[in-house]
């Protein structure tokens, strides 16, 4: 089982800046629906036992819908995790050691906002600045769903969630304003820590 993680007060400073406390209180509603989810599908896998894979079919059956709807709910949870986190802070040029991966991989802030914001527009749900495991650099890209990831050996280390249900109450079809909006409350400090923890991650995967 897990549980919902609490929404950070940090989160409702962003009002004066467009994205409104209704609609965070909103959008974490999904969230706890998709946490709702998880614990209801491993459930039933559970309760299902050691699958028998002579009725496992890969156009449809009991395990397949399972398992895909699994990922999904698990995405869904891992994405708002990782948005509610950095959302609330002073926004601008980031500061610490991803203002240098940035403008290594971008060429400066500016350019990295207008690939992000590009990125944005183009998504049908989800943006990711991840960091790779290989070579250390910094891309955006796309998830068109909440389980249509991971790029492998890369971790997300901020997420833009395109979804209507994060901007329509404030923005209506304004992606774009509601993208800039989200400039202006992105905490990175929380990006570092995120940052860190990749880096981490990928210095244990090279042992």
């Amino acid at each position: 089982m897990i549980t919902a993680k609490p929404l950070p007060e940090k989160v409702f400073t962003t009002a004066a800046l467009g994205i409104s406390r209704k609609t965070h209180e909103e959008h974490y509603k999904l969230y706890e629906g998709y946490v709702k989810k998880v614990n209801e599908i491993t459930d039933k896998l559970a309760k299902m036992g050691t699958p028998d894979f002579t009725k496992a079919n890969a156009t449809y059956s009991d395990l397949r819908e399972l398992k895909v709807e699994l990922s999904f709910a698990i995405g869904g949870v891992k994405n708002h995790e990782l948005y509610f986190n950095h959302i609330g802070g002073k926004g601008g040029a980031p500061t610490g050691e991803i203002a240098e991966l940035i403008k290594t991989a971008f060429g400066s802030y500016d350019n990295w906002k207008a690939d992000l914001k590009a990125t944005g527009i183009a998504a049908r749900g989800w943006v990711w600045l991840a960091h790779d495991y290989t070579d250390g650099s910094l891309f955006n890209y796309i998830g068109d769903s909440q389980n249509t990831y991971p790029v492998w050996h890369a971790t997300p280390l901020l997420g833009l969630d395109v979804y209507e249900h994060a901007y329509y109450f404030d923005f209506q079809t304004g992606r774009a304003k509601y993208i800039d909006a989200f400039f202006n409350v992105i905490d990175w400090d929380a990006v570092n820590a995120n940052l860190a923890v990749a880096k981490a991650v990928a210095g244990a995967a090279k042992v």
